[in-house]
């Protein structure tokens, strides 16, 4: 039995993206040889001499399917271990590689006289393919390699390593010739397209190696026949695969919205082509699968992910909830580095909210946040889930608990969601609870006659340091807007107002740093899940990365945001007088009510100093009088620039590749979710925004004939239809409608 070979020569070995590769040139040939398998290694150098014309072979190399490096025959013991191999499947063709000139470089294919030769053996059967018959590929091939946006050259012989891949290169040719094709034979084995207009002489013909499913080109005509005048409004052949292709690179910006219209318009002008808003649309649905997989495929993948995150940053908390039926539930993910710098460094102020996915997932991403001293915004743990309700509010809020657990003085706010309050009820009982001010102002609904004033009223009264400055700001508000005394009374004033706040939650009066949070990932919210998580991870890494060299660089005491406030509190306090009362204890006069300053209990009468750790203008002033020239040691500890620095010490780590990544024993085969139950919320209306100066066009029914509704819609009482006699000398089944037979 003989053994079956492709010698490929003109060829050189190169390093390409990191694999070795055959880099064949233009004037390289292919031919087909049988050989027996006693044949020794002069013979066998003689015979490919003679058939490749060449005198300087200095090297035989070839692959196996089942191995992927490279094996070379310099002697006849290489050579026998080659017939070992081969006859062992008889039916495969082994493609054998000459060297005349070894060599190995890397190389970026700028040539376009080169080409990539597929580097799998392929099975043929003996029925369907012979080497040495005149069905192989032309020898006389050439490819050309061009840019990514350019068409390549098709000529017989030319291989492609799938179906796939010769498809997308026509609609590429397509798209850039401006013409469309119709297939007329399209197999496992076979593929032919011609032109779509009939009688034109444009055809393409290709041909498979067997069941390998690599595809060569058996012939071609690239010369059309057809009118020249035809327009082609949509081209057929810029389906969703071509149309990925080119949007790959432009969405690899998770940041960027490229909507339909601008998709269309850049076709337009790029290669002068009119495509379809749903061309674009689902080309560009089928380029963000491409870069960022599907949504199945994200929850199956999502224990991985969160094994290997808790691997590459110790002390890092994931839990996967799920039903019966191991269908995802919700997901919790807190960073190790994150947990331990907010129990040691941070202020225990803990702010959440949550916002809706877009994707194909609708579900919800619940977020927890802590604030530096630097007043900068450190997540400390995020999950996804599929409702924002009690259940799930509930389930997060008790993986938090596990991970930070109950610090004392700590604080939450949040919005008035009647599950965050119930989920902060069961979980933390001894927990203080705020209200964030802005969504209780919301849930006022003010005047919209006096907006501004009556806002300002708002939050001069949520803002109040004393109860007398509170009182009479509230006073004032309930004069101007009656009804809102007995809302914010049932609220419990001590949620909102930061005078009666039987807690300390600072300065933070609002959840402004988290509602940031959910604005700087409303992009990536469309993101499957697992690239959602990863998204958080990149994005706390390079915070934390970055506010380390900002620690560094500080030569101050204090951080910048604190400094930034003692300076106005300065500039504020210059006229002010101070009286001293005991050896601690001093009387400050200012325009207003004026302070006392304790400064054995830490306090001033104005609650400033005390509530948000700063020294206000009363303490600043006293400090003068006592000839101090820095104020930075009344400051909390939180604020300093050694804390800052602690902050952030710790380093957060990317996960390995992909393929690098440990797959444990006992892991689950997570199930994409059932969703029974729609998002929270008003839904959002499918109506177009109208352009300026654009007149909406009226509903018509064409039931009643009426405009102001539709048909599906339409109440309005059909008119009866007038019932006919039947005439006495006309046949059975005849009606008339002359009035005279009714007399």
């Amino acid at each position: 039995m003989k053994i079956r070979l492709v010698v490929y020569t003109g060829g050189k070995w190169e390093i390409v993206n990191g694999k070795l590769e055959y880099v064949a040139d233009a004037d390289s040939s292919r031919r087909g040889l049988e050989i027996e398998p006693n044949l020794s290694f002069t013979a066998l150098l003689i015979k490919l001499s003679n058939i490749c014309s060449s005198t300087n072979i200095t090297k035989l190399s070839y692959r196996l399917s089942s191995f992927s490096d490279l094996i070379d025959i310099i002697n006849d013991e290489d050579l026998a271990i080659f017939y070992n191999f081969a006859m062992e499947n008889i039916f495969e063709i082994y493609k054998l590689y000459v060297i005349e000139e070894f060599g190995v470089g890397s190389t970026s294919f700028s040539s376009p006289k080169n080409f990539l030769v597929p580097d799998l053996n392929f099975c043929a059967d003996e029925e369907n393919y012979d080497v040495v018959n005149d069905s192989q590929p032309n020898p006389d091939n050439s490819f050309e390699n061009c840019s990514r946006s350019s068409s390549i050259t098709f000529e017989p012989g030319h291989v492609f390593n799938n179906k796939e891949e010769m498809k997308l290169e026509l609609g590429k040719k397509c798209l850039l010739e401006h013409f469309e094709f119709k297939a007329d034979r399209s197999s496992k084995s076979r593929y032919q397209v011609s032109c779509l207009v009939d009688g034109c002489g444009w055809r393409f013909r290709a041909r498979s190696f067997g069941d390998s499913g690599v595809f060569f080109v058996k012939s071609f005509n690239d010369k059309h026949t057809c009118s020249k005048t035809l327009t082609y409004p949509h081209v057929r052949q810029a389906n969703p695969k071509v149309v990925a292709h080119y949007l790959k690179e432009p969405l690899k910006d998770s940041g960027r919205i490229y909507r339909c219209n601008e998709i269309v318009k850049d076709f337009r002008q790029r290669f002068q082509v009119e495509i379809t808003t749903s061309q674009a649309w689902r080309g560009k649905s089928l380029a963000l699968e491409l870069l960022q997989g599907s949504s199945r495929d994200s929850f199956a993948e999502l224990p991985l992910y969160c094994y290997n995150l808790e691997r590459a940053n110790p002390g890092s908390v994931t839990h996967i909830k799920t039903d019966d039926e191991r269908r995802f539930e919700m997901v919790f993910v807190a960073i190790g580095s994150a947990i331990r710098t907010f129990i040691c460094n941070l202020r225990p102020v803990v702010i959440i909210d949550a916002a809706h996915l877009k994707g194909e997932f609708k579900g919800t991403l619940f977020l927890a946040v802590g604030m530096d001293g630097n007043n900068q915004i450190l997540p400390i743990s995020y999950g996804i889930g599929k409702s924002e309700d009690g259940e799930c509010w509930t389930w997060f809020r008790s993986k938090l608990k596990e991970c930070i657990g109950e610090i004392p003085e700590m604080a939450i706010i949040s919005d008035r969601a009647n599950s965050i309050h119930l989920a902060v009820r069961n979980v933390f009982p001894h927990v203080y609870h705020g209200l964030c001010c802005r969504h209780l102002m919301m849930n006022l609904r003010l005047p919209s006659d006096k907006k501004k004033e009556n806002e300002k009223l708002w939050w001069k009264t949520c803002k109040s340091y004393r109860l007398s400055d509170f009182n009479e700001s509230f006073n004032a508000l309930c004069l101007a807007v009656p009804r809102v005394r007995h809302t914010l009374t049932s609220i419990g004033f001590g949620r909102w107002a930061r005078a009666h706040c039987p807690g300390n939650r600072y300065h933070y009066m609002t959840s402004n740093s988290a509602e940031s949070i959910n604005v700087l990932s409303r992009h990536s919210r469309k993101m499957p899940v697992t690239q959602l998580l990863e998204f958080f991870r990149q994005s706390v890494q390079k915070w934390f990365y970055d506010r380390r060299l900002q620690g560094i660089h500080e030569k101050h005491l204090l951080t910048q945001w604190a400094q930034k406030k003692i300076f106005k509190k300065i500039e504020g306090s210059r006229t002010w007088t101070v009286a001293g009362i005991e050896l601690n204890s001093y009387s400050v006069a200012d325009s207003g009510k004026g302070g006392l300053v304790d400064f054995v209990n830490g306090t001033c009468s104005c609650r400033v100093w005390q509530v948000s750790g700063l020294p206000c203008g009363h303490v600043i002033a006293v400090s003068k009088f006592l000839g101090e020239t820095d104020c930075s040691k009344y400051c909390f500890p939180c604020y300093s620039n050694e804390v800052y620095k602690k902050t952030y010490e710790e380093a957060i780590y990317p996960l390995p590749h992909r393929s690098e990544w440990e797959t444990p024993e006992d892991l689950i085969n997570l199930q994409p979710p059932h969703m029974t139950k729609r998002q929270a919320g008003r839904p959002r209306e499918n109506n177009r925004i109208l352009s300026r100066g654009e007149e909406a066009t009226p509903l018509y029914c064409s039931r009643c004939n009426s405009y102001g509704h539709h048909r599906d819609v339409c109440r309005q009482p059909m008119p009866s239809e007038v019932r006919t006699r039947k005439h006495p000398d006309k046949g059975k089944g005849k009606e008339t409608d002359n009035p005279d037979d009714f007399t």
